[in-house]
């Protein structure tokens, strides 16, 4: 589906992360430098960071690899937070969101608050 959708040439490898707690996962897709042009992680880092700037529940960081990215940081929350790491030309970016609050419902109740005028965040 991802390959459909997206147009690419090569099924990405993508990792959703769950463990035993009770809510929160990460979410990786590598991109190998075939699909960026050679970008690089510092230059897809600025990319999502330009594109998310001012995103009430998002945010966007780098990170050189060497911290534990824990998949509940995020629980109890409707923040979703993107990492982007890599090596030389190929990049790493996990996606870490409370499943329980920023997927489906969290996301229904954000729509709703958009279309019919309210604060963005409003029971959130």
């Amino acid at each position: 589906e991802m390959t459909f959708v997206t147009g690419l040439f090569r099924e990405p490898v993508f990792v959703p992360i769950v463990d035993d707690y009770y809510k929160g996962m990460a979410t990786s897709v590598t991109f190998p430098s075939e699909y960026t042009g050679g970008a690089g992680a510092e230059r897809i880092f600025e990319t999502l960071s330009a594109h998310y700037a001012g995103e009430r529940f998002i945010t966007v960081r780098f990170s050189d690899g060497s911290e534990k990215l824990e998949s509940n940081f995020n629980a109890g929350t409707n923040n979703l937070e993107i990492t982007v790491c890599g090596a030389g030309e190929d990049t790493l970016v996990t996606s870490r969101f409370d499943n329980l609050g920023k997927g489906a419902s969290g996301a229904a109740v954000q729509n709703m608050n958009i279309v019919l005028g309210f604060a963005e965040d409003a029971g959130l």
